[in-house]
Formats: C-alpha cells, sequence, structure tokens
C-alpha cells in the first residue's frame, strides 16, 4: 500500500502552541539511537538558529532574541543505517513499538518545519558509509537520496529542521533558559537515569549549556520517587524540587514511555500551590511532578499531545481511569509530599487572616474555627490586605450557601422518629450555631460599615490644605447621596442614623429633589429640602394609612456665618418646608392620595457650625440650648414640628458615642 506523506502530515494533529515537539522526537531518537549502539561518550548537540532577517538590538537582552528559524540535532549514535533508513521510509513503523514509539514522530517535522534534511555516517559491518536525503512534504516524501562509502567521516548523524513555519513560529520559545526547561521537562526521566548521553543546546548568542549539568544544579539530587495506585492502576510519580526563579509554577507533568504529554497547575486545585514554597534556609522553590505508567503509556495518542482518558460525565468502567480519577490521585501525593511547606504557608495564612480581622474585619472571625478550616484552605497564601478581604467574603458567601442547603435538608425531613434521631439533633444543633455565628458576622459587617463612615466623616470635616472647610455637599453625600430617594439607593449607602438612629429605617426619603418630585407628595413646588424622610405607621385598614412622622434635615457648609436673606435663615427654611409639606397631600405605595393628619409629627434637624449668626439666629427665634450646649432646640406647636439646630460635631460625637459599645464589643480599634 502507497502512503502519500503531504496526507499524512496534513491529516497530522499538532496544536500550534506546541511548536517545540518535532525537536523532542529528534533528541528521543539520538537517545535510543546512542542507547542501541552501546557507544559510551554519547552526545547530542541542539542548535538552535535564529531568523536573521528579523533583526534586534544589540546587547538588548532576551526580550529582544530574534525567533528561533531553523534547528539542527546532532549525535553520534547508530545512524541511519539500512534497517533504521528502512523503519525512517515506512509510515507508521513498528520497529520501536516496544519503546511506546508511535512510528510518526517523523512527520510532526514537517507538520512545524517546511522540510528536513538528513545526513549520517555510520558504521555497518565492516564498512562505514553516509547516506543523505531530504524529507519534504510531498507525495513520496524522501528525495535526493545519496548512499556513499566514506572513509574519512566521523560517526554522527545530523538533522536540520528547516524553515518554521509563521504559525509556530511565533510560539517557539526564544531564550535559551526556556529551551533547556522545556527539553529537562519532557525528557525528565532519561535525565535522572544513569548514563545519559550528554545534551548541549547552543544558539546564535551565548554560550552552550550542558543540560546534563543545568539538571544536576538544579534538581537532580531532589528528586523523590512516590509509588500510588489508582483503582487497578499502578503509577509512579517523581517529584523533582526546582530552586531556578524560571520555574514558576508548581506543575505536574503526565508522561508516557519516558516523555511528557500534557501538564497542568497544582494551583488550580490547591491555592496553597500558587507560591513558591520556602525551605528552612529561606531558599524559595517549586516542586515539578511527573507521573509515569503503563497504563498511561498504552492511552497517549500518535501525537503525543494528548491522552485517551475517559472525561467526569463518561460512564466509567473498571479498567478505565478518568483524567479527574487521576487529577484528585496526582493531587494527593503531591499534597503529601509538600505537606511539611504548605504547614507554613497556611500558618503564615492564618496569622494574616488574624490580622485583618483584628483591625479591620471582625465579621470574619468566626471563620477562624476550624470547623471552616476547609473553606480557608481555599484561599490563596501571600495575598495583599485587599485582596485577602475579597476572598473572605467569597468564603463567607460559600459559607451562607452551605448553610441555606443545610436548612432545605432540615425541612425536607419527614415528621416522623427521624426528627427525634440523635442524628436529627446533631444537625439541627449545628445549624443553629452555624446560624448564630452568620448573624453575628453580618451583624459585625455593619458594624465595620459604620465604623468607616465616621471616619469619612471625621475627614470630610478637617480643614483642607488650603485652610477652608468642605462645602455641604460632601458631608452630605457621605449621609445620604444627593438628588436620589430612598427608591434609587442601596440600604447600605443610606446613613441617616448619624443623626438619628430612628432613620434607619423609614417608608420613603427624597434628597435634593423639588417638592414636586418627591414620590410621596403632591405638590407643584420646587423648594428643595437637604433630606425629607417619611415613616410609615401600621396599616389599621385597608383603605387608610398614616405617617407616623415626616422629618427634615437640612445642611450647612461647615463655617458659614452669612445668612443675609430671609429665604437662606436655615430655620425659616425648614419651617418653609414644613408648612408645604402638611399642605400638601401625601401618596400611598399604589399611588392613592391620602391627608398627612393633623396630629402627624414633624422633625426638623439643621445641621451646621454654631457660628456667631447661627446662635443669633437660635436666641432670636426663642430656642432653647441642648443641656452639653453644643446645640438648640424649640418646638413650633402650629406646626408640630421639633426643630433641632446641632453642630457636626456634635453630630459626629453623638453617633460615636452610639456605637462606641459595638466598637468595643468587636474588638476593632476606637475612633
Amino acid at each position: 500500500m502507497h502512503v502519500d506523506i503531504a496526507g499524512r502530515v496534513e491529516n497530522l494533529s499538532l496544536p500550534i502552541t506546541q511548536p517545540y515537539i518535532p525537536v523532542f522526537e529528534c533528541i528521543v531518537n539520538s537517545l535510543e539511537s546512542i542507547d542501541e549502539s552501546a557507544r559510551k561518550g554519547g552526545r547530542i548537540d541542539v542548535y538552535f538558529h535564529r531568523d536573521d532577517r528579523q533583526g534586534r538590538l544589540i546587547d538588548s537582552g532576551d526580550d529582544y532574541l530574534g525567533a528561533v528559524r531553523d534547528v539542527t540535532i546532532v549525535d553520534n549514535g547508530g545512524g541511519f543505517s539500512d534497517i533504521n533508513a528502512k523503519a525512517f521510509f515506512v509510515s507508521d513503523s513498528t520497529r520501536k513499538a516496544a519503546k511506546g514509539n508511535k512510528g510518526v514522530g517523523r512527520f510532526t517535522w514537517l507538520k512545524v518545519f517546511e522540510k528536513a534534511t538528513i545526513e549520517s555516517v555510520y558504521n555497518q559491518g565492516d564498512e562505514r558509509y553516509r547516506r543523505s536525503f531530504e524529507f519534504r512534504k510531498s507525495e513520496e516524501g524522501v528525495e535526493n537520496e545519496t548512499l556513499d562509502l566514506c572513509k574519512a567521516g566521523e560517526v554522527k548523524t545530523t538533522v536540520k529542521l528547516l524553515n518554521i513555519r509563521s504559525e509556530y513560529q511565533k510560539h517557539f520559545p526564544k531564550s535559551l533558559d526556556t529551551l533547556a526547561q522545556k527539553i529537562i521537562d519532557h525528557l525528565v526521566i532519561y535525565f535522572l537515569s544513569p548514563g545519559c548521553p550528554e545534551v548541549w543546546i547552543h544558539d546564535d548568542e551565548h554560550e552552550p549549556v550542558n543540560l546534563n549539568e543545568y539538571f544536576r544544579a538544579e534538581a537532580d539530587t531532589r528528586a523523590t520517587e512516590h509509588k500510588f495506585a489508582v483503582g487497578k492502576h499502578e503509577l509512579n510519580a517523581v517529584i523533582v524540587r526546582f530552586d531556578s526563579s524560571l520555574n514558576r509554577r508548581h506543575t505536574v507533568s503526565y508522561c508516557a514511555n519516558k516523555r511528557e504529554v500534557i501538564s497542568w497547575g497544582v494551583g488550580t486545585r490547591v491555592p496553597d500551590f500558587k507560591t513558591r514554597f520556602v525551605d528552612e534556609a529561606g531558599k524559595s522553590f517549586v516542586f515539578k511532578t511527573y507521573v509515569f505508567g503503563q497504563y498511561l503509556d498504552s492511552r497517549v495518542d500518535s501525537s503525543r499531545t494528548q491522552l485517551v482518558l475517559s472525561g467526569e460525565d463518561e460512564l466509567e468502567l473498571d479498567d478505565e481511569l478518568s483524567r479527574p480519577q487521576l487529577d484528585t490521585a496526582v493531587t494527593d501525593v503531591v499534597k503529601n509530599a509538600a505537606a511539611p511547606y504548605m504547614t507554613t504557608l497556611r500558618e503564615e495564612k492564618r496569622r494574616n487572616i488574624e490580622t485583618l480581622v483584628a483591625n479591620k474585619a471582625p465579621q470574619y472571625r468566626f471563620m477562624l474555627s476550624e470547623r471552616y478550616g476547609q473553606y480557608i484552605d481555599r484561599i490563596s497564601p501571600n495575598v495583599s490586605d485587599d485582596q485577602l478581604d475579597i476572598e473572605l467574603y467569597k468564603v463567607q458567601k460559600d459559607i451562607e450557601l452551605a448553610h441555606r442547603e443545610q436548612a432545605r435538608q432540615i425541612d425536607s425531613l419527614p415528621l416522623d422518629g427521624q426528627r427525634n434521631s440523635e442524628a436529627y439533633k446533631h444537625l439541627r444543633e449545628q445549624f443553629l450555631r452555624e446560624e448564630n455565628e452568620l448573624g453575628q458576622a453580618a451583624l459585625a459587617r455593619y458594624v465595620v460599615h459604620r465604623r468607616t463612615i465616621l471616619e469619612l466623616l471625621d475627614k470630610a470635616l478637617e480643614t483642607q490644605d488650603d485652610g477652608r472647610y468642605v462645602k455641604e455637599e460632601a458631608v452630605h453625600s457621605i449621609i445620604f447621596p444627593m438628588r436620589a430617594s430612598s427608591d434609587d439607593v442601596d440600604f447600605d449607602r443610606q446613613n441617616l442614623w448619624v443623626i438619628d438612629e430612628r432613620l434607619a429605617y423609614h417608608w420613603y426619603l427624597g434628597s435634593d429633589l423639588p417638592m414636586s418630585r418627591l414620590k410621596a407628595v403632591n405638590s407643584d413646588e420646587n423648594d428643595e429640602p437637604d433630606i425629607v424622610v417619611f415613616n410609615s405607621a401600621k396599616v389599621f385598614a385597608e383603605a387608610k394609612r398614616s405617617f407616623n412622622s415626616a422629618v427634615i434635615v437640612e445642611f450647612k457648609r461647615p463655617e458659614r456665618n452669612e445668612y443675609p436673606s430671609t429665604d437662606e435663615d436655615p430655620v425659616e427654611q425648614v419651617i418653609r418646608y414644613a408648612r408645604k409639606l402638611r399642605d400638601s397631600k401625601a401618596k400611598t405605595d399604589e399611588g392613592r392620595t391620602i391627608e398627612v393628619a393633623e396630629s402627624t409629627p414633624f422633625y426638623a434637624y439643621i445641621v451646621c457650625t454654631l457660628t456667631p449668626r447661627i446662635r443669633d439666629i437660635a436666641l432670636n427665634r426663642d430656642f432653647m440650648v441642648t443641656p452639653d450646649g453644643a446645640g438648640y432646640f424649640r418646638f413650633h406647636t402650629q406646626l408640630n414640628c421639633y426643630i433641632e439646630i446641632l453642630s457636626y460635631d456634635k453630630m459626629l460625637d453623638d453617633a460615636k458615642k452610639r456605637n462606641r459599645a459595638f466598637f468595643e464589643k468587636l474588638q476593632i480599634p476606637m475612633l
């Protein structure tokens, strides 16, 4: 049967992200050739030739290295003798099937490069020969073959992979260090084996690198072997420690027939592996794990880029391994090997969480219980405080979801003897304990929110660099966003409790909106009170509804002393607002009109600096001084309206005093 080489290459699947596969195939061929020849002093040289057409800056570092265009591999193995040449010329040859060879590796050469040239000087019988030919993506594949006697030539084989295809070139590593690591990762078992031939890599820019020495210096003495089983299948994991900063990730490589096939980062499954470990001497490193076994040898595809394993949702047979099964088993092996270093990381992570809880986020204190250790394990170590806060928030949401699911399970139990069982009692006790913890966490989060708001207010009331005070809008926006209503603003952004705790809950609120736009009021007026709050009473009849109270808040710029007209007099302003609101008609949620009862009390707060002008206004209007001397109050009988003038400092100090007990209970720093 004739094989069309061009068609064979075209149908070969090789991802463009793995352009170095042909180089690996050549190196393995060289290693096997040296092994078969039983030659001592075996050596392989790999030359990476850069694309001169792209140019580069002189002494500009590896970032500006030219892209690799050609690769030359030279070895002193047995060479292309008649038997080896015959196997090469036959597609899908089985000559090396016992070693796991698929007989298709050379086709990857033509998948990535335009052509290859081979020249081999070898001994056969008592004679020495030179064989040369080209390997192209053509119907025949092998072209221009020559075979001659060679009296003086050195025994060696040279394979040149020429003119890398552009789609693969952009994914081919440029740095010699990166190439060294790629080759070692792919062939680590060869480098761990005694008597491994010397492998050197070269380029046009740097000194040659001896990969055997590179590997010995980096990891050879730090390799440990771990045998384990998954189902009926025996596997072997070789875990190697790498100190070089080039190795940034802890990885697992699945290998077949001594070669890496696929790899994945352990940090994707175990967050503690997202950072380098540190030993007793303070030296950082990563673990690279290489997994081997006959089962994996039998599951590699022809291009050596994939393992044919069943997926998570596929039917699992007794003799088959799924990828999730394999990943889980290997993860356990790696975690056990890294346990001493993970313990150190987790202790440091716990200290970081404890510090954050003590200083900034007491709402997460309950997570420090051992009961939630599995959740904390999901958090990456060595993250910033801000990122740690985010991760803990995610963990809390996961705990809350699990808690709700537990509640659903409890409610679904039948009303029979099961609800009297010890298991049910234990489940319910655990649920109630978690319910209490989550409730405390929610309260703690809200108290921390309050502390933050008070800190912002404290800062806003300080003088600016130019000696001026902020405008009232700055304070106003902290307490409640301007030009908005309670329908527009989340509860967490409504901080009316700073003025009065009773204002934290209300039926409707409008901020800096003309009265004509207040949803709760029928009015054509365009006066804009800073804040208007309506508190709803209980509904005693289907069609009747009234307000418990209405509240008006007016802010004035800190240190403002000039109020030249009656319209700007803050007391006159709130009285005018109260009168207009009382004369207007209110609406229910459904838009039905109701009257504001004469008995509905109004409360008005004027927040300002107690300047001489404000004090004059208060005294002229018969206001009383508050017991602490930090404000004024008066009751307007006709409007049934209590009016209070209070300073910004009093507003802030009173809010701090009301919340001080909460701060102390949560053990968070006082303001």
